[in-house]
């Protein structure tokens, strides 16, 4: 736009100076022509030149420009009247340079006007065709505005090229605002306006390579929401959205109150924090020369995540947990940073959550051991490496068998057999448990099918069952179509589910366990005691059997309050018809005790260890075809017949 100005002031200038010399040219045309006609005398002006002065510069110049010889008389100048019989006859310069340019007034003033007129007709003959090339686009163009959400201004006095300026600017200021909202986007979260992962990764990259020049230590704070789940659950993605920006602003002061900030310019994005997705934020710290620095924050970030968050009428209270990695202490690369971060974290979460933990090679390897156990039980599930051992639940009169527990085992290739309390949790958490648990039940309920067609018709199989199995299975159309396709009858299954997965169970679970106890089949809190659940769930709940945790066994034992709430566990499932099942008997002492209590129904490696179903098969069978029929079970007494 500029260029266009400045080549029309050239143009409009070599223009006025064309008109200025012709202007001039005509003037001395004139005035040499009326000097030298014979019909042009001045009566009144003219007069004898008789004294002459010599003309001075300024004088020469003036006569050299006119190209007229002047002469001086006095202080005025004078030309020769060369029509003039009289010699010396002259006349003052000034009055034949007004009668001239009166005569040239008239046609300068016509010339002017018809310049003028001229000039307008070709302006406007020019404007119309421009507008039929321009107002095409000015439409683009103003369409190109509506696009990016803005209306176009009023530009109806405007000409089409003034509207297109206008509108080249409108596009100009509209494609930045764009640009850097796309900037934005391409490196920020949508709704908090942190960082994200990638920009992240790549501005800690950054740094990591100034700590190693400046030999200094960086680190990283891994935050992750307790109980931001249930807040999304209970009202709504929305209201969790608005904790999520509300967790960003807080952490924004602390970066601003404990100066981690990466720019000292407030409209600058802060790098040093981010969330890297859901409910995860990380935070970067740049230069560590205390250890004790990264506790604190991690200290500040806890205190400020713990206050009421206010969302409309409603208060809601979350914390969180911190897993704290250094570097270079605990890994040597930004993705290996934030993982070990992560790894600490989620051993906060195991040891209490609402805390933090420092990063430590401990950690490493338990992760490492996770991710490759979690790798081969998926090899194991297809190569047939898992197997069921069953475990006989007995009455303490007669040692007849009430039924059998289905436990998994793993018998690992190049490790031999890994306990359950190891690969179960890593199922559970990997989800892994859905297809494992799927092949356990199918094969309880045909193991268990055959012993009952063997005659074993009063014995039920029991089957645990997890919390995300409940969470993932629609459980009553899952336990019927085992049981459908095995022929085994829902009389002679039992499901046992720990106490802590009955704490936040759904009403729709609570339907379908009800469900499958009308078809007969029975339902077990296993480790009651253990899950701090309410003692309304056993009003609730449609629960046949409790199984009493282990450890009031064993501290039952020798420990009088132990014994009292065994004691009171015991009456109150009586009073509500519930069975009670102590698993764990280990030694005569508390096998007298429970008797001494009225538990009747006993499970642990005092009665039996997991057997193959090929040795439960031997000792059951063998006692008989005629036993079988008549009790419809068999026995299990212990290796030492004297105990009971």
């Amino acid at each position: 736009m500029t260029n266009v100005r400045t080549k029309f002031w050239k143009m409009l200038g070599l223009l006025a100076m064309i008109f200025i010399i012709f202007i001039y040219v005509l003037f001395v045309t004139e005035l040499t022509k009326a000097v030298k006609s014979p019909v042009f005398n001045y009566p009144d002006e003219a007069f004898v030149l008789t004294l002459e002065t010599p003309l001075n510069t300024t004088d020469n110049l003036i006569s050299t420009a006119l190209l007229l010889p002047l002469k001086k008389q006095g202080d005025q100048l004078v030309i020769s009247l060369h029509n003039s019989k009289t010699p010396n006859l002259v006349v003052p310069l000034r009055n034949v340079t007004f009668i001239v340019l009166l005569g040239l007034l008239f046609p300068i003033a016509a010339f002017v006007i018809i310049s003028c007129v001229v000039y307008t007709l070709a302006i406007n003959y020019q404007r119309s065709k421009l507008d039929k090339i321009l107002m095409p686009m000015c439409a683009q163009a103003e369409d190109l505005i509506v696009t990016f959400g803005s209306k176009s201004r009023d530009k109806k006095s405007y000409s089409a090229l003034s509207q297109l300026n206008i509108y080249i600017e409108d596009l100009s200021k509209y494609a930045r605002i764009y640009q850097i909202n796309a900037e934005q986007s391409a490196f920020c979260d949508k709704l908090t306006s942190l960082i994200n992962r990638h920009k992240f990764l790549e501005h800690i990259n950054e740094q990591i390579a100034i700590a190693d020049e400046t030999k200094t230590r960086c680190g990283l704070l891994f935050i992750d929401l307790d109980g931001f789940k249930q807040v999304n659950d209970s009202f709504g993605h929305s209201f969790g959205d608005e904790v999520l920006i509300q967790v960003a602003e807080r952490l924004k002061s602390v970066v601003r109150s404990q100066n981690l900030n990466y720019s000292d310019n407030e409209e600058d994005k802060e790098y040093n924090l981010s969330r890297l997705g859901g409910d995860e934020f990380t935070l970067f710290i740049q230069d560590i020369e205390d250890p004790e620095i990264p506790v604190n924050i991690a200290n500040h970030v806890l205190k400020e995540l713990e206050r009421d968050f206010v969302l409309g009428n409603k208060l809601v209270k979350i914390s969180a947990s911190i897993g704290i990695a250094i570097y270079p202490d605990s890994a040597n690369s930004p993705e290996a940073l934030v993982q070990m971060a992560d790894v600490a974290m989620y051993r906060a979460k195991k040891e209490g959550r609402g805390i933090y933990r420092i990063y430590s090679p401990e950690m490493g390897s338990k992760l490492r051991r996770y991710h490759y156990l979690l790798e081969e039980m998926r090899l194991g599930i297809v190569s047939n490496s898992f197997f069921l051992s069953f475990q006989p639940i007995i009455h303490v009169d007669g040692c007849a068998i009430s039924y059998f527990e289905a436990l998994v085992r793993w018998q690992h290739p190049i490790e031999g057999i890994i306990s359950p309390a190891e690969f179960i949790p890593i199922a559970e958490d990997s989800n892994q448990i859905l297809v494992l648990g799927d092949w356990i039940l199918n094969e309880a309920c045909r193991q268990m099918s055959a012993w009952h067609h063997a005659g074993m018709t009063k014995t039920k199989i029991s089957v645990n069952v997890s919390g995300v199995q409940l969470k993932h299975r629609p459980i009553y159309d899952w336990i019927m179509d085992a049981l459908n396709k095995t022929g085994l009858p829902p009389s002679s299954l039992m499901l046992e589910i720990t106490e802590s997965c009955f704490i936040d169970i759904s009403e729709n679970i609570i339907y379908e366990l009800e469900k499958l106890r009308k078809e007969g089949i029975y339902i077990a809190i296993d480790d009651f005691g253990t899950g701090f659940s309410s003692l309304s769930v056993l009003a609730t709940l449609p629960v046949d059997v409790l199984k009493i945790d282990r450890m009031f066994i064993s501290e039952a034992s020798h420990n009088e309050k132990y014994r009292k709430i065994l004691k009171s566990i015991v009456e109150l499932s009586q009073r509500l018809d519930l069975k009670v099942v102590a698993e764990g008997i280990e030694e005569i002492i508390q096998l007298e005790l429970l008797k001494s209590l009225g538990v009747v129904y006993i499970q642990g490696y005092l009665i039996s260890r997991p057997e193959s179903s090929r040795n439960v098969g031997h000792k059951v069978l063998n006692q008989g075809m005629n036993h079988l029929a008549h009790m419809g079970t068999g026995t299990w007494a212990p290796s030492s017949s004297h105990i009971i």
